[in-house]
């Protein structure tokens, strides 16, 4: 027989016995209504983790006295913490003039930034819903 051959029906029988091979099934000592139960509790006790680690997300405050929330409303709103003036943090932001190229900064605490946030919002809102008078009255 040629060396081929050998190779060949050699490798051909490796590859027939991998393919006729049955992996032995592993023994679980816990009976599967147990197991069940035990993957329902793990989900269970995850989900009330993460509804403590969001409520208490919620109700954290940053070293400024901000909450999560607001300091998203700010970031979104375009301000970024530049300093400290008089021991209060300071919120800035660039923006243009209307009619000018020029940007401007505009800085404040985040009270009065979100105080004005919020102001704007329900002129907004009010707008939409036509409850503003043409003297800006309710």
């Amino acid at each position: 027989m040629s060396l081929t051959k050998v190779l060949l029906v050699s490798l051909s029988m490796g590859v027939g016995s991998l393919a006729l091979a049955t992996d032995p099934t592993p023994t679980d000592p816990t009976p599967p209504a147990a197991t069940a139960d035990k993957a329902a509790a793990d989900k269970a006790a995850a989900a009330d983790k993460a509804k403590d680690a969001a409520a208490t997300a919620k109700t954290a405050t940053s070293p400024e006295g901000l909450t999560p929330d607001q300091a998203k409303t700010l970031r979104s709103a375009g301000y970024k913490a530049e300093g400290r003036r008089g021991g209060v943090t300071v919120y800035c932001r660039y923006q243009t003039a209307i009619g000018s190229r020029f940007e401007q900064k505009s800085c404040g605490t985040p009270e009065d930034i979100l105080r004005s946030i919020t102001a704007n919002q329900e002129l907004v809102n009010q707008m939409q819903h036509g409850t503003i008078n043409s003297q800006g009255v309710h």
